[in-house]
């Protein structure tokens, strides 16, 4: 069963078996996507990913109930020079994980998944810190499988992979609002997606220096993408959007049997300490 939980009432929750109750909490920002994507990318695709994939842990794991919350509309990123940005300091959007996961717990909600469509390693390294905070304070393991994933830690091959991946061999670096996202977005909200994605230019910078806020925004200034939006098609987003939902679905799998799960729980920066919040002793 699937519930949303704006839908049910306190005393629902009570009467629910919380051992056998799933709690998914999806959080990205609105923030600038280039000027052929709309500012809630990374929300779509949070949501399409989170509903898609309890759809498939229904029919697996049918003994449970998945309850999830609306998506909250903020993240930690560092891109200065555009409107729509809502971004908050990586110390500020800890605390509201970590503030949310508290709440919850007091629900007695037992099992917790944390899902974001928004890749940049210090968001999910702060999610994935307020995961391990909760789980010192309660003892409840929330789980955020996100960093592993966007980080190439969870290897699954699909039908369609040897398409894909010659994509991203030829159109590498696609770090954002590339042929990647502009993908997803045309498979999930096609009537979003603005015609002009066939003009805009490539952009590239290397991974090592998409930690490097200044250089990510000197890169991005005047059109707010990194990558190659014009190699983008539906049939490339369907594919991916699939590759995620199929990771997302391996690494929950394996949390809810409690085997082998916590090869999932960090992105592979995760021990970088400029990457990491400055906790309060």
């Amino acid at each position: 069963m699937i519930q949303n939980v704006m839908e049910i009432r306190w005393n629902d929750l009570q009467e629910m078996d919380m051992n056998k109750t799933v709690l998914f909490i999806g959080i990205a920002p609105i923030e600038e996507h280039g000027r052929h994507l709309p500012l809630g990318v990374d929300i779509y695709e949070t949501q399409f990913w989170m509903d898609n994939t309890m759809k498939k842990l229904e029919n697996e794991f049918s003994e449970y109930t998945f309850i999830t919350l609306p998506v909250i509309p903020y993240g930690h990123a560092v891109m200065n020079g555009f409107r729509g940005n809502i971004h908050l300091s990586q110390k500020l959007f800890y605390d509201l994980i970590l503030a949310t996961l508290r709440n919850v717990v007091e629900w007695g909600v037992k099992n917790i998944i944390v899902i974001s469509g928004h890749a940049d390693p210090r968001h999910t390294i702060a999610i994935e810190q307020a995961c391990e905070s909760i789980k010192k304070e309660s003892g409840v393991i929330a789980f955020a499988p996100m960093g592993a994933i966007f980080s190439g830690k969870v290897l699954l091959k699909t039908e369609d992979a040897i398409c894909v991946e010659k994509q991203m061999k030829q159109f590498s670096d696609d770090f954002h609002a590339g042929w990647i996202e502009t993908s997803n977005m045309l498979e999930i909200r096609p009537d979003l997606v603005h015609d002009n994605y066939k003009d805009q230019p490539d952009i590239k910078i290397n991974g090592r220096d998409m930690i490097i806020p200044q250089v990510v925004s000197a890169a991005t200034k005047d059109y707010g993408h990194l990558g190659c939006p014009k190699e983008a098609s539906k049939e490339i987003g369907r594919i991916l959007n699939e590759w995620t939902i199929q990771r997302i679905m391996h690494c929950v799998a394996a949390y809810l049997r409690r085997t082998d799960y916590d090869i999932y729980e960090h992105h592979q920066l995760y021990n970088i300490p400029s990457l990491r919040v400055k906790e309060e002793n």
